[in-house]
């Protein structure tokens, strides 16, 4: 192997999670990927922290993570800081994601975000497979480009795809992409129309239909736009577009915190490692 060859080397990690029967039911992981256990705090459920250890990914990395929640379970789960893109010598960073809940069970994934670096290119996959009975809460936010530095997302491409099923089957299924003319899309009317920032919160599960009106009764702010949507079978998509992607995260914290209140009876906050 040339010394070039063996610069390139990336990363193949997983990080794999069951919890049932009242315990931990397998905990595995390879690097980059680390999992945390801290304390938990007062009125939550058993609570994980994902970290991707390397800071960041590259064009060529392939990280998985896979939470199980086993019936009657809980666990609340973040990350630990928001997962850098960095720019790509032409391949493709890819990543996926399975989250499976059982009956009666309730998984809230809380993500820190996804920044894209100029450059970059991501193909993410996210699996989720919740049972009759079940409850799931996702929440994600991409922010194209360094804003801080005055960099947008211009060159590169995002794939971002999304499955969700009931039981093994299909309900919904989601395709995001940029790519080829990103400023048109970013800038365009009927595509981001000059948001630099995009969140989803994702809702399934009985009851899920209350975070409908907690999003829409969100106040109004410049540059910012919200929009929730009650699909087939007891879920909610809730979208929000921003040109600062702290008016998005902003955002994202009062409609998770207020719907997590109403819909599972926990405390109306965000976990403190995802605010740090």
């Amino acid at each position: 192997m040339t010394a070039r060859e063996q610069a390139l080397q990336r990363y193949a990690g997983a990080l794999e999670l069951a919890v049932g029967s009242g315990r931990l039911l397998r905990s595995h992981y390879t690097p980059p990927m680390r999992l945390f256990r801290p304390y938990v705090e007062g009125g939550e459920p058993r609570t994980v922290v994902v970290a991707n250890v390397a800071g960041g990914v590259v064009g060529g990395d392939r990280l998985s993570v896979s939470l199980d929640v086993g019936a009657d379970e809980a666990l609340l789960a973040t990350t630990q800081a928001a997962e850098k893109v960095y720019r790509s010598d032409g391949a493709e960073a890819v990543l996926s994601n399975a989250y499976r809940v059982g009956a009666g069970a309730v998984l809230e994934m809380l993500s820190s975000g996804t920044i894209l670096f100029d450059g970059s290119r991501l193909l993410r996959t996210t699996e989720i497979d919740v049972a009759a009975g079940g409850r799931f809460a996702y929440a994600e936010t991409v922010v194209l480009g360094r804003i801080a530095r005055g960099e947008v997302f211009s060159n590169g491409s995002l794939r971002d795809r999304i499955r969700l099923r009931r039981d093994g089957r299909l309900v919904w299924a989601d395709d995001f992409a940029l790519d080829g003319d990103i400023a048109g899309s970013m800038a365009a009317a009927a595509g981001l129309d000059g948001a630099k920032a995009l969140a989803m919160l994702l809702l399934v599960g009985d009851g899920a239909g209350q975070a409908v009106d907690i999003a829409r009764a969100q106040p109004p702010i410049d540059g910012l736009r919200i929009g929730a949507t009650a699909l087939a079978g007891d879920c909610v998509v809730v979208r929000v577009l921003a040109q600062e992607p702290a008016a998005a995260r902003a955002a994202l914290a009062a409609i998770w915190s207020a719907s997590r209140a109403v819909w599972l009876g926990r405390p109306a906050r965000m976990p403190v490692i995802w605010s740090v």
